[in-house]
């Protein structure tokens, strides 16, 4: 199977591959054999940057046989709003409920949680959300003090 695609297309295909990439391994302390699959697909297509035009956005290091975006890339591309933008709704979407479910647990303990219906524990944690959700709408993170 042979696929066509034009410079502009490939250009975009370069912001999905480095999206991609980020999600795989932003977090990663070491390489992880499961993953090189991907980063050698990601690599594969990164090779023919010079050929699609885009030889400024992505650049080879021979001593590593690797291709990297280049600064240019970094400094033109819309992936790092992408990034942010993302990594803030995650950032909400996880504090959120941790801070519910913590809060429930203190007051009832973990065992009278789960021993809730799924609709009883919805219903529970929803209202601590919704209380967690308008504090932070209101002063973001300003009231959220560590207490020792």
């Amino acid at each position: 199977m042979k696929i066509n695609i034009t410079k502009k297309e490939y250009r975009l295909l370069l912001d999905i591959l480095h999206l991609g990439e980020w999600m795989l391994t932003a977090h990663d302390q070491e390489e992880m054999p499961e993953k090189k699959k991907y980063q050698d697909l990601v690599q594969k297509f990164y090779s023919y940057a010079e050929e699609m035009g885009c030889g400024n956005l992505i650049e080879a290091n021979k001593e590593l046989n690797k291709y990297y975006e280049t600064r240019e890339y970094e400094d033109t591309s819309e992936v790092n709003e992408i990034i942010e933008n993302y990594n803030n709704a995650e950032f909400w979407e996880e504090l959120v409920p941790r801070l519910a479910m913590r809060d429930a647990e203190e007051t009832m303990g973990y065992d009278a949680i789960d021993k809730m219906s799924p609709k009883e524990r919805i219903h529970l944690l929803y209202a601590l959300e919704e209380k967690y959700h308008e504090e932070f709408m209101a002063n973001d993170l300003a009231n959220l003090k560590i207490k020792k």
